[in-house]
């Protein structure tokens, strides 16, 4: 038997006729040789969109252990009731949080833009912009600025 579990959300006006269908519903699990964990009651909540007129609807999160076919059973009754607005059902396959990845190998491509760039040593390509950059700032300053301009402004006259 799988881990299942079925969320079901039934309009709000039935009352006891909404507990006589969860009834119902466990029944058919268990006719069918499954076995009910939790039935867990979600209470009253509005829906994100009004479903056949309605804005709230009775949440129910029935967990179970069942073969497949107990399951499609079950939705089967689901579809056929008036009174059910929506329901999903899941293959549980969770134990918990996941383990968290761990990289085999390092990849330069991976490393963060803060790891790349080297304080101690420009890179290659960086050690030649260097070098030439200072040299365009040697001839930047053997420029001679015209008597007419003003330096503090770098406006003309």
């Amino acid at each position: 038997m799988r881990p299942y579990e079925t969320l079901v959300v039934l309009r709000t006006d039935l009352g006891d006729e909404g507990a006589k269908l969860l009834t119902r519903f466990e029944t058919v699990i268990t006719g069918q040789g499954g076995s009910i964990d939790e039935n867990r009651d979600w209470g009253v909540r509005d829906l994100a969109y009004p479903i056949s007129k309605q804005r709230q609807g009775h949440y129910h999160l029935i967990e179970y252990q069942a073969e497949p076919q107990t399951v499609k059973e079950l939705e089967r009754n689901l579809r056929i009731v008036e009174g059910v607005l929506r329901f999903v059902s899941v293959q549980q396959e969770h134990t918990g949080l996941p383990e968290p990845r761990v990289r085999e190998h390092y990849d330069r491509r991976d490393a963060p833009l803060s790891e790349m760039r080297s304080v101690d040593r420009p890179a290659d390509g960086q050690a030649e912009a260097a070098a030439g950059g200072e040299e365009a700032a040697a001839e930047i300053e053997d420029i001679e600025i015209p008597a007419d301009m003003n330096e503090e402004a770098g406006e003309v006259q």
